[in-house]
């Protein structure tokens, strides 16, 4: 009688064991379905020509969540082929490329990017896996000038290199051109001249784009010290619901004109670098009424006045700077020697 009842037990559990594994092999299935379901919908979502389908995935998944969570369905008025440049500013989080690469179609943008948070795990394998162009975050160690070196022209750094070989071949490559964030309580940042060298170099128009409504980044409930931290603004203002407007202005094509082609190509890049900072050396939010009277002052010349005033000033804190620091380095002398 026990052992039937043993051999009663062991089927009872034999059979619970089977349906058991039974049931985790359908989740299993189920998630696994579900998992290449919603894969092939991200996919669908995105409209650049990725050559990888990882990459053609997850922009298909960033796109479903800037649409969701952070900006618009409307596209912006550029043109989907042939190649051309893209400006952007001012370059306040990590996730602008994001909102304007979900509004482009079919030529994968090159952004620039830094390295700076290649530490960050996967970041490194992202920026490879959407081909950006990568900016050293340090500048490398300068070699010494010789004779023989010092009046050669200085050697054009490796990311507009690689620009350059973007732009022969059809490509699109969008810049930050003011480099860095800029933070609440701090002076806008100088217009780098690496995208007017470009625009002049290839005689191409810039299309301007600028970026407001980060409500990450205005919200007075979260501290300023979160909200100007660099890790904040490239990856956690993502989980900050925004309101993100991507305002085409006016296309920069001053280069390109007639009555301008006998100016020297410094004097062009000032002109481009001048337009550019007039839209984007407001660094809090502005309204589109706004952004249109920047229109007026650059056709005012205003903005030529603006741009000299600011190279001088930053000329100034150089120096300020170098004074300091020959003043330190004098104290430190006198110091020493009094022991």
């Amino acid at each position: 009688m026990y052992d039937c009842d043993f051999l009663a037990i062991n089927s009872d559990s034999a059979a619970e064991s089977t349906f058991s594994a039974y049931n985790l092999l359908l989740l299993m299935a189920g998630l696994a379905t579900a998992t290449y379901t919603f894969a092939l919908f991200a996919e669908s979502q995105n409209r650049i020509n990725y050559d990888s389908r990882v990459a053609r995935t997850l922009a298909g998944f960033l796109v479903i969540i800037m649409r969701l969570f952070h900006t618009n369905n409307e596209d912006l008025a550029i043109p989907a082929e042939g190649k051309k440049l893209i400006a952007m500013g001012p370059h306040r989080t990590g996730w602008e490329a994001v909102a304007v690469g979900a509004k482009l179609k079919n030529s994968p943008p090159r952004f620039f990017a830094t390295d700076g948070f290649n530490g960050v795990p996967f970041m490194e394998d992202i920026l490879k896996l959407f081909q950006a162009i990568i900016v050293p975050s340090k500048k490398p160690k300068e070699t010494a000038v010789t004779t023989d070196t010092a009046d050669k022209v200085k050697p054009r750094s490796t990311a507009l290199t690689l620009a350059d070989e973007a732009l022969d071949n059809n490509g699109c490559v969008a810049i930050f051109p003011q480099g860095n964030f800029a933070y609440k309580g701090i002076e806008p940042h100088k217009i780098y001249n690496g995208i007017a060298d470009l625009a002049v170099k290839h005689k191409l128009p810039i299309y301007v784009v600028r970026l407001d409504g980060f409500w990450s980044l205005e919200n007075p409930l979260i501290p300023l010290f979160v909200r100007n931290n660099a890790y904040y603004r490239s990856f956690l203002s993502m989980l900050h619901m925004n309101n993100v407007r991507t305002t085409l202005c006016p296309t920069i094509d001053f280069h390109l004109k007639p009555q301008n082609a006998a100016l020297t190509d410094e004097q062009k890049m000032n002109e481009i670098c001048a337009q550019l900072y007039a839209y984007y050396r407001f660094t809090e939010e502005l309204t589109p009424e706004q952004i249109k009277k920047i229109d007026t002052e650059i056709a005012d010349k205003k903005h030529l006045l603006i741009w000299s005033n600011k190279l001088q000033q930053d000329d100034h804190r150089l120096k300020i700077k170098e004074l300091k620091t020959e003043e330190a380095v004098r104290d430190d002398a006198v110091l020493y020697a009094r022991r």
